[in-house]
């Protein structure tokens, strides 16, 4: 049995952490024994894993924002002390950035396969600040020094790895979902009294444009006046709430954190809005699709492909807020054409981008491990 070490900063809710999680409690429990080494002490995430035998979570215990600690010491030699207790076949990073520098403690020990899964196409990657580059830089030579084979989300992913890191021996192995878990109810009634029922889910962070949805609401509201717009997502900025204060939103909007059952959220919506300025490859938006939910998202290549070039979508400039009125109000208006692209939505999802089928690229990349 291979015993596999999987590396990620923590395991609070969000996308790379949820398919790290996925990951690991997927792959075949006869040929693996999965160990998740948590760098910080937020790890909500590991209660999906209580069932599953063939994984163990261990935490370094640092806090949360005590992000410069990750440089100390003991951090280095605990994380060094409890790789060589597991002996693992295969290192597996998730979500790198500064802890590249942290994994650099492996040199030395006998792991000899190293896999590294780069979530995103933005953050560090795009930012020309100079502890960013800096970053980077510890990053790309980490990789090449220890011989890391990068597996990349998506091909924009890819294309920023060659770009940034100057790496160009990468795979891509596409983020997926549970199709059997993420789908429509049956027999779900849409278009309730306060059609339409809009949805976006994710973290309140700069780049997913919550103020660009938000302010494309008061001209919906003028054309469905019981509209509801859910938020599901944690770190909701003050200023959001005032301005639906100020523009009679209030009673539409709702700000709900992180919800464990998202699923019945989205059996209720009627569409999913994701704007984003960049994305790795969104687990939000697949599972909007999913649910055969018509979505709404920004012009970025990623979700040019994810939704095979618009079929499945509308697909708005970033920051055009009229625009993005304008498609959530003719997709609220034409609701066959809101059925037809959910259909397909889902129809995409299913082919390409399954948690079947992203569990068993990555049981083929650790079977090559020698």
């Amino acid at each position: 049995m291979k015993k596999i070490a999987s590396v990620i900063y923590s395991l609070q809710v969000a996308g790379a952490e949820n398919v790290c999680i996925n990951i690991c409690s997927n792959v075949n429990k006869q040929k693996y024994q999965i160990y998740i080494i948590s760098i910080f002490d937020a790890i909500p995430l590991a209660e999906k894993l209580l069932a599953h035998s063939n994984v163990k979570v261990i935490s370094l215990g640092l806090p949360l924002h005590s992000r410069f600690q990750i440089f100390s010491p003991k951090v280095f030699l605990k994380l060094r002390r409890i790789l060589k207790e597991i002996s693992p076949d295969i290192i597996h990073s998730h979500l790198w950035g500064s802890g590249a520098y942290i994994l650099s403690v492996i040199n030395g020990l006998k792991i000899k396969n190293r896999i590294a899964t780069i979530h995103t196409s933005g953050g560090h990657y795009k930012s020309s600040y100079w502890l960013s580059r800096i970053d980077r830089n510890i990053e790309k030579w980490t990789y090449k020094f220890l011989n890391f084979k990068l597996v990349c989300v998506s091909e924009e992913v890819q294309k920023t790895v060659m770009e940034k890191l100057q790496i160009s021996n990468s795979h891509v192995i596409y983020n997926g979902i549970d199709i059997d878990y993420f789908r429509p109810y049956n027999g779900n009634v849409k278009f309730s009294s306060s059609y339409p029922i809009v949805i976006h889910l994710g973290r309140f962070l700069p780049a997913k444009n919550h103020w660009d949805i938000i302010r494309a609401l008061p001209a919906l509201k003028e054309k469905f006046p019981q509209f509801i717009m859910y938020f599901l997502g944690s770190g909701v900025k003050e200023g959001l709430k005032e301005y639906c204060y100020e523009y009679d939103l209030i009673d539409n909007v709702r700000f709900l954190d992180v919800q464990k059952d998202v699923l019945k959220y989205l059996n209720i919506a009627d569409i999913g809005i994701f704007p984003s300025s960049y994305e790795g490859l969104s687990l939000a938006v697949l599972e909007m699709m999913s649910c055969e939910l018509p979505v709404i998202v920004s012009d970025i290549p990623v979700f040019r492909k994810m939704t095979g070039n618009g079929l499945c979508a509308k697909i708005v400039a970033l920051h055009q807020i009229e625009a993005l009125s304008k498609c959530i109000i003719e997709l609220a208006r034409d609701k066959s054409q809101m059925e037809k692209l959910g259909k397909l939505a889902r129809k995409i999802v299913v082919e390409h981008y399954s948690l079947n089928r992203m569990v068993s690229s990555y049981e083929k990349m650790y079977d090559m491990s020698s």
